[in-house]
């Protein structure tokens, strides 16, 4: 199972350095297979690493990974809007923060799946994660809405066949001060 995982990695990457290179002459396909080997070897052990030995995590439902990432990429297209108004009109200003939440997702697969999905729409980057824990910095509140929802959660346990997540309990903490409402022109 191990090896399989290597060499679909190896095949993936060499396909990807071909892609890229668009040169087919001895020196580029030596390098080519150098590099994908290399990458897929440590690549392999770095997967171990994050998602888990083979075997270790569910199977995935192939037809919810494609729902999802269709899903996700709605997300990107108006979160990426919402961030550029807030960033290029006056008047506008971001309210960042951390939100800290906890997840039901059992496996690592699942949880790395929801790290970077997260860190894919603009306006969220997952900062820390701890076992079932994510840290998560937010450009605005309703930034991180389909967190506070689950929507993500949800999509992401269909996919590893695991349990749905009800919506978490959030924690934000402000990065701005709050404002200084004493002073000013009185009610």
């Amino acid at each position: 199972m191990k090896l399989i995982r290597h060499l679909t990695l190896f095949v993936l990457l060499l396909g990807f350095w071909f892609a890229l290179s668009g040169q087919y002459n001895a020196l580029f396909i030596g390098m080519g297979v150098a590099s994908a080997a290399l990458c897929a070897w440590f690549g392999g052990q770095l997967f171990d690493q994050t998602i888990g030995p083979p075997g270790e995590h569910p199977p995935i439902n192939l037809m919810w990974l494609v729902v999802y990432i269709g899903w996700l990429l709605t997300r990107i297209v108006p979160s990426a809007l919402q961030v550029a108004a807030i960033v290029l009109l006056p008047g506008r200003d971001p309210e960042p923060g951390m939100v800290r939440f906890r997840t039901r997702l059992t496996s690592p697969a699942a949880r790395t799946m929801l790290a970077t999905s997260i860190t894919l729409v603009p306006g969220t980057t997952t900062v820390d994660v701890e076992d079932d824990e994510f840290t998560v910095h937010s450009f605005t509140p309703d930034a991180a809405d389909d967190l506070a929802t689950a929507a993500m959660q949800r999509r992401i346990a269909k996919v590893f066949r695991d349990d749905p997540e009800p919506a978490p309990e959030m924690i934000w903490e402000s990065g701005n001060p709050a404002p200084d409402r004493t002073q000013g022109g009185g009610a």
